[in-house]
Order: C-alpha cells, then sequence, then structure tokens
C-alpha cells in the first residue's frame, strides 16, 4: 500500500513540474506617472480571462501560469486614468516583465493605450532559445513541424548541434513524445494546431532529462469560447498525370497487350509463347480471338 501511495505521489508531483513548464508569466511595477510612487492595489488583467493580480505594499505585481500567447493587459485603480497595454507576449517557461506608469485623473476620462514592445535581450535566458508564435509560423515556407525546426540555426532536420534526433527531446504540451525503444522523437503534430513553439538548443533545466542535443517544446492551440475556428492547409499543382506507370492506354498495359500481340491475341496467352512471368503480369485470354469467333458462329444468332 505505500509503495502504490508513492507511485501516485510521485506521479502527481511529475505531472506539476511538467504542467507548469509549458506556461509563463508576468510581473512588474506599477507606479504613479509623475511622482514615480509605487501604487498600492492596483488591479493588473489579462483581458478576456480569469487572470489578473493586484499590487502589494512595495507596488509589485506578478500573474503565474499563463498559457504562451499574446494579451492584452488592463491595468486600473481609483484615481487613476486605467490602462491598457496591447500585444504583451508571453513565451513558454520565461517572464515577461512589465512595469505601468499609470496616471492621475480627477475627471472621467479615455484610456490610455499602450503597444508592448519585446526586448532585444531577455535578462532571465541564459540558453539559447527561440521562440516562435502562431502568426510567426505562418510566414514560414513550410507545412510541418519538421520544416520548421529545420530552417532555424545549428539544426538540420531534426539533427541540432550534430547530436541525432534520438539525442532531442519532443514534448507536446508537458507531455515527452518519443519511442521508448530506441528514444526517437514522434513528430505527428498537426501543423494548424500550433499556439506556440519554442526551440531550445542549449542550457537544459533539471527538469528535462535524457537529452544532449536540443528541446522542442510545444503548446497547442485551445478552443475559444466565443467563436468556432477551424483550419485547413490546401496544395495545388499544375495538371499532370495522376498516377505512375504506364498509361491505361499503353499497348503493354495489363489490360491491352493480351488482345493485341500477335503471339497470343489469335491463339490464347497459355498457348505457350509467353514465359510464365509474363502470364502473371498480363490478363489471362484463353483461346484468344480464334476462340472469340467460333463462339459468336456456333450459333444461329446473329
Amino acid at each position: 500500500m505505500r509503495k502504490l501511495l508513492l507511485f501516485f505521489t510521485l506521479f502527481i508531483t511529475a505531472s506539476t513540474i511538467q504542467s507548469f513548464a509549458q506556461t509563463g508569466k508576468i510581473n512588474g511595477y506599477v507606479r504613479d506617472a509623475e511622482t514615480g510612487e509605487e501604487l498600492i492595489g492596483a488591479n493588473v488583467i489579462l483581458e478576456g480571462t480569469t487572470m489578473g493580480a493586484a499590487t502589494n505594499i512595495e507596488g509589485y505585481y506578478v500573474i503565474t501560469n499563463v498559457p504562451p500567447g499574446s494579451y492584452t493587459i488592463r491595468a486600473s485603480m481609483v484615481g487613476y486614468a486605467p490602462q491598457t497595454i496591447r500585444d504583451v507576449r508571453v513565451n513558454i517557461n520565461l517572464t515577461t516583465e512589465l512595469n505601468i506608469n499609470l496616471k492621475t485623473s480627477t475627471i472621467q476620462t479615455e484610456e490610455v493605450v499602450v503597444v508592448a514592445t519585446q526586448p532585444i535581450v531577455r535578462q532571465d535566458v541564459s540558453s539559447s532559445v527561440v521562440n516562435l508564435n502562431i502568426e510567426e509560423v505562418k510566414s514560414l515556407p513550410v507545412v510541418s513541424i519538421s520544416g520548421i525546426i529545420g530552417l532555424q540555426a545549428g539544426v538540420q532536420g531534426l539533427t541540432i548541434r550534430g547530436g541525432g534526433s534520438d539525442q532531442t527531446a519532443f514534448v507536446v504540451n508537458g507531455i515527452t513524445l518519443r519511442d521508448e525503444r530506441d528514444n526517437t522523437p514522434y513528430t505527428g503534430i498537426s501543423f494548424t494546431s500550433i499556439e506556440e513553439l519554442q526551440i531550445q538548443t542549449g542550457g537544459f533545466n533539471a527538469e528535462y532529462g535524457n537529452i544532449r542535443s536540443g528541446l522542442i517544446n510545444i503548446v497547442t492551440k485551445e478552443g475559444k469560447k466565443d467563436k468556432y475556428t477551424v483550419s485547413f492547409i490546401g496544395r495545388y499543382r499544375p495538371a499532370g498525370r495522376k498516377h505512375f506507370g504506364a498509361a491505361v492506354n499503353d499497348p503493354n498495359s495489363y489490360w491491352i497487350k493480351p488482345y493485341i500481340d500477335n503471339d497470343v491475341a489469335w491463339t490464347g496467352t497459355n498457348n505457350g509463347k509467353w514465359d510464365i512471368y509474363t502470364q502473371r503480369n498480363h490478363a489471362k485470354f484463353p483461346g484468344g480471338w480464334n476462340a472469340v469467333s467460333e463462339a459468336l458462329l456456333s450459333d444461329s444468332d446473329p
């Protein structure tokens, strides 16, 4: 019983750690735009979600377990004009720092809209990481996961930094997909189901084990509460043959050759002039056209 309880405890703990690795967080300070003083009790929410936080006595807030993607954040406090920040990007297992300055307001004013920009250098990242969202993936000239990965620097196919694909972890929504016999990753994920893709080629965290070359971390899309969505991939090509091998009207095709080859057409494919292999590769025509003529002349039916 103790062993069973220990097994379930370890399983739940491992699942919790993996789920955390698929989200990011947002933190920062809310200050007065004029005095620079930290504001206590300001509300910071992610519009369209139930996630948010209030600042503490130091004006600091943190929103954890945020799925990767782009969000619109709204900060508000009594006596200040609310401020909306658009296009705030959250990446897998990373922290987005967003400091907000609110302007005092004594009368009803309009909201201040600010567009967030991504920093060139992220201070909390010590490894070589590439983060791609669905909009960036759509602009790439590929239609598969392997194609997206192969376009990155230092990557060829699924070979990262010279290591084989069996030395690369392929994680989807916190679950590692690989063949336990040879550690080969399963990459059969629909191209249209990607929400966020992270490619890490060095400096792996301790939570990831049994890898040496790279880490492919994927978060898939979730359904929307207010609308239906559909995605598809279409392909087109110039007019051309839709089959391989000989054409159906070729004189040597399976159905035609037995009826026009002078060696067998009159006396049948079983007359001995074709070897056994030729007979197997074509339709049977026993008796040939002579047998057909005799059958037609054997009665008075014209």
